[in-house]
C-alpha cells in the first residue's frame, strides 16, 4: 500500500467546495500528508470582451480573483496544518483532462473531489476520473462528517479489495475508534436448479464458499481477521451495488471503501458494474476508490496522449 503523501482537491467554485476542502484537511491529518494541491480547471477563463475593455483598469486577471475565491477557504481549514506545503492553480482546458493531467505531473496518490448525485451535469466527469486517474480516487458528498468512525470495505476477496483492506486498517490505525465492516455481496448462480438443491439450499452453501474464501483471503495477505466485523449478503436480484449502499446506509457508514485498478487490458468488473453505481446513490457517505498506483498509466498515457 503507497501512502497517501501527495494530495489533489478539484474545487469547482460551487456551494460544495466548503465541504470538500474541510474533509480534505481531515484526511491530509491522517495521512499525515507532504503536499496538497487545490485546483479549479475551467473551458475559459476568458471575461466577455465588453467587460474586459470595459473595466480594465478595475478588473484583476481572472484567475487571480479566482484564486483569491480558493485561497479564503483553504485558510478557513488549512491555517493549522503544520508541515503540509499548500499549492493553489487555476488552469484554463477541459475541466477533465485539466484534472488528469495536473495529477500525474504532480505525481498524487489521492484525489479529492465532490460527489454530484444530481440531475444537474457536473464540470468534471465522475465517472471518467474514477476509471482512468493513475491513483486513489475520493468522492466527497456535501454535508458528509468529517469524522470518520465507521468504514465499509466493499470485499469480493482480491488484490483489488486487499489494498482497499489495507487502506482501511491504516485510517483506524491512525483513529483508533475507527469500526471497519468487511462486507461480502454473494449470489445464487443461474442454474443451481440442476444440482437438485432448493434456492434456500444453495444460497446457503454460496454463503460458507463466501465465509471460506474470507478466511483464506485474511490468511493470503497476512491480514488480521479481527480487525473488522465481517458481513455476508444475499443478493436476490445480482444488483450487489444496492447492498453495498444499502448495507453502509444501515450501518451509518461514514465511509465506502472500493479496490479497484481502473480500465486495463485486464480491467476491473467492480469499477465498472459496483463503484460507479455506487457514486449515484442520494447520501453523504464519501465514497473511497483505492487504486495500485500508476497501474492504468499506458492506458491513461494513450488517451489523454500525454
Amino acid at each position: 500500500m503507497y501512502q497517501l503523501k501527495r494530495i489533489l482537491v478539484c474545487v469547482d467554485l460551487s456551494a460544495m467546495d466548503e465541504d470538500v476542502i474541510r474533509y480534505a484537511a481531515e484526511m491530509a491529518k491522517i495521512t499525515e500528508a507532504d503536499s496538497v494541491y487545490f485546483l479549479h480547471a475551467a473551458k475559459d477563463l476568458n471575461l466577455p470582451e465588453e467587460l474586459a475593455d470595459k473595466y480594465q483598469d478595475v478588473l484583476a486577471p481572472v484567475d487571480e480573483t479566482l484564486k483569491h475565491q480558493v485561497q479564503d477557504t483553504v485558510d478557513k481549514y488549512f491555517s493549522k496544518q503544520n508541515g503540509t506545503d499548500i499549492e493553489i492553480d487555476i488552469l484554463e482546458g477541459k475541466p477533465t483532462d485539466t484534472v488528469l493531467k495536473f495529477a500525474k505531473r504532480k505525481n498524487v496518490d489521492l484525489i479529492v473531489l465532490g460527489k454530484h448525485t444530481s440531475k444537474g451535469k457536473p464540470k468534471i466527469n465522475q465517472g471518467k476520473i474514477a476509471e482512468l486517474s493513475h491513483c486513489s480516487v475520493l468522492f466527497v458528498p456535501k454535508g458528509a462528517d468529517i469524522q470518520v468512525h465507521s468504514i465499509m470495505v466493499a470485499a469480493d476477496f482480491s488484490d483489488n479489495a486487499k489494498r482497499a483492506m489495507e487502506q482501511a486498517i491504516h485510517i483506524k490505525e491512525k483513529k483508533k475508534d475507527v469500526t471497519i465492516y468487511s462486507h461480502h455481496v454473494y449470489t445464487v448462480p443461474h442454474g443451481y436448479h440442476k444440482t437438485g438443491k432448493s434456492y434456500e439450499e444453495f444460497a446457503e452453501i454460496m454463503k460458507g464458499h463466501a465465509e471460506n474464501d474470507s478466511h483464506k483471503f485474511f490468511k493470503k495477505h497476512e491480514l488480521d481477521e479481527n480487525v473488522c466485523e465481517t458481513h455476508y449478503t444475499l443478493s436476490e436480484d445480482d444488483k450487489i451495488h444496492d447492498e453495498l449502499n444499502d448495507f453502509a446506509v444501515d450501518k451509518n457508514a461514514d465511509m465506502i471503501m472500493i479496490g479497484s485498478q481502473g480500465r486495463t487490458a485486464a480491467a476491473s468488473i467492480l469499477l465498472g458494474s459496483v463503484a460507479e453505481q455506487i457514486l449515484h446513490y442520494e447520501n453523504n457517505i464519501p465514497v473511497f476508490i483505492v487504486k495500485k498506483k500508476n497501474d492504468n498509466m499506458s492506458f491513461f498515457e494513450a488517451l489523454l496522449k500525454i
